[in-house]
Order: structure tokens, then sequence, then C-alpha cells
């Protein structure tokens, strides 16, 4: 059996990036002289080899699908950071990129040697990628079981994290999640609403949980929702699916008068920095989109290298950053 990056990181206790930008002798790296030396002795000792590529002018270039178009892009910085990072990880490995954006297929380009493709795609547009290049990774994308290579969120790690701590301290809690669909218009399942009611249990209340599309406008709208039942019939902490659904559903709670968090509490999930910046300050989810592209770069880079690999999935987990919407 053929040695792999990732059989090097695991001996190594490093990331599947710092390995492959070590072996390909990546100058910018910040990495301790003993952790490099640890790295190339441990890929002497498994006798790890490079795999040539049939065409050395083209292995180098890959392709990022970002799945919303530029302008749309701005309003959104989870993808907006997802995107720039995997950016600078590629380029950083020596991989020479082309973007393309509004999950504009045709504009793919044909000698892309790997694709990676940042959103929510339909089996469709997967198939269609797939024709250009087969190595392939979609992150923010579960499609593990269409057979390519993924990273994702622990959503339901962070949710169910979420959820247990207002628990802790609140009687109602609510939430507003969001639901999605790819650009040819397949909705996308979504865990977080099914984690959150799983972590609430006997004490989840159908009426607490409002479904967005993770926009502003509609975290607007759903929080108004919230606030026209009674106010003591209402919940007294909210768990909202990403920071863009929260700042919309601040307003509503600004405009109606309702202190946060001492008459609602707000959790977030993302924490992007817009979460710092709203006021109050967002108790948020973080999930950590530098890491998620690394390791985007990093499968697709052990694709380029090695062959017939079986299709993995990657979670990343999240971090739990407490600041002013509530007090946990």
């Amino acid at each position: 059996m053929a040695v792999t990056l990732r059989d090097i990181a695991k001996r190594a206790g490093v990331s599947l990036a710092t390995v492959s930008r070590v072996l390909n002798d990546d100058p910018q790296l910040a990495v301790s002289d003993e952790t490099r030396k640890k790295i190339l002795t441990i890929a002497e000792e498994l006798s790890y080899t490079k795999r040539r590529r049939r065409d050395t002018a083209a292995r180098h270039k890959i392709v990022i699908v970002q799945w919303y178009p530029e302008l749309q892009e701005l309003t959104d910085l989870y993808y907006l950071n997802i995107r720039i990072n995997v950016e600078k990880e590629a380029q950083a490995a020596g991989l020479v990129t082309e973007t393309v954006f509004a999950n504009n297929l045709a504009q793919v380009p044909k000698d892309a040697a790997g694709i990676i493709a940042i959103g929510k795609y339909s089996p469709a547009q997967l198939k269609q990628l797939s024709v250009v290049s087969r190595e392939l990774v979609v992150i923010d994308g579960d499609v593990l079981a269409q057979g390519y290579d993924c990273v994702v969120p622990d959503f339901e790690g962070g949710i169910t994290q979420a959820t247990q701590a207002l628990l802790a301290k609140y009687r109602r809690v609510g939430m507003i999640a969001g639901q999605e669909s790819t650009t040819d218009g397949r909705p996308v399942a979504d865990p977080r609403a099914s984690a959150f009611q799983a972590a609430m249990g006997a004490q989840f209340v159908p009426a607490w949980l409002k479904v967005g599309d993770y926009s502003e406008k509609s975290g607007y709208a759903q929080m108004q929702a919230l606030l026209a039942l009674p106010v003591a019939k209402r919940p007294q902490a909210v768990l909202i699916a990403n920071d863009v659904m929260a700042a919309g559903a601040l307003r509503a709670l600004h405009e109606a008068g309702v202190a946060v968090p001492a008459e609602m509490a707000i959790i977030s999930f993302n924490d992007t920095s817009m979460a710092r910046y709203l006021y109050p300050p967002l108790t948020a989810i973080r999930v950590p989109t530098e890491q998620m592209a690394a390791m985007g770069v990093a499968l697709l880079q052990q694709r380029l290298t090695v062959a017939n690999l079986a299709p993995q999935r990657v979670v990343v987990g999240t971090l739990l950053t407490q600041r002013q919407s509530a007090k946990l």
C-alpha cells in the first residue's frame, strides 16, 4: 500500500497541510527546524515518494469555484473568508489558482489539474465539475456519499454545545435556523435545526424554532415572529444559525426595545469578524475557516499526488466564544 501524506502527518502529529508544505519546501512556512526534521525523517523511514503527474505544466493549476457571485460574497464573510484562505494556502503551497464566481461552471478552464468548490452543489453540478477534473474537493458541503472529498464544520457538535450552554442558564430557548438551496434549485439538508431539537430534548418547543434563508432580512423577519409571541411565552434566549441572520435579528430586537442579553440572549454560529462589531458583540460558535481552507488544499494536494484514493470527509471542530450578547 502506497504511503500517503496522511500517514506522515499522523506519525508526526501535525496537519496534512504542514506535511505537504514541508515536503514541497515551502519557504513561507513558519515551522520549527525540529518539526521540519521530524517530518522529513518520517517520510524517509516510510519510503515516501511523490508520484509524478502526467502533465508537468498543468499540475500546478487549480480552480477555486465559489458558489456566490462576487458581490453577494461580500455580504457573507463566512464564504469570503474560506475563499481568501483557500487562495492563500494554495499559493503558499506553490499552486497557481484561478477563481470562478457565481458557480459559473462553464468558466472552469478545461486544463485544471484540480478543483476546490466552496459551498453547496447538486449531484448534477458535481458531475459537471468532475468532467473537467476528477480531482475535486468540496468545502462546506458534505458530498462524501457521492464519492468526493469534502471538508465540513462540526455543525452538530457546535449547535449541541451552544444549546447546552444556553439551557444551563435559560429555561426557554429558541432557534432561528436556515435553509439553503444549490444554485440549480436543489434544497440542501442542514443539520443545525435537527441538532438543536435533539439537544433540547423534552424542552423543545416547535413555536420557538423559526427558519430563514441565511439572509439579514430573514433574520429580522424571524425574530419579529418570535417577538409577536406574548412575553411570557417567547424564548429567553435564541440560537441563530449564522452571523448575517443574527445581525437582522438584533435590529428587530433594538427596534422593539428588547434589551440584549437582559431580556433576550443571543448566540450566533460562524463567528466571522461581523460578530465582534455588532452591538452588543455576539457570543458565537466559531467555525475555523482558515483551518477548513488548509485542509481542503491538503486533500487536493494528496489527490494530485497519490492515485486511487478513497473519498474522504474531514470534519473540523468548533469553538464557543463568549461576548456580551449572552452571559453563560
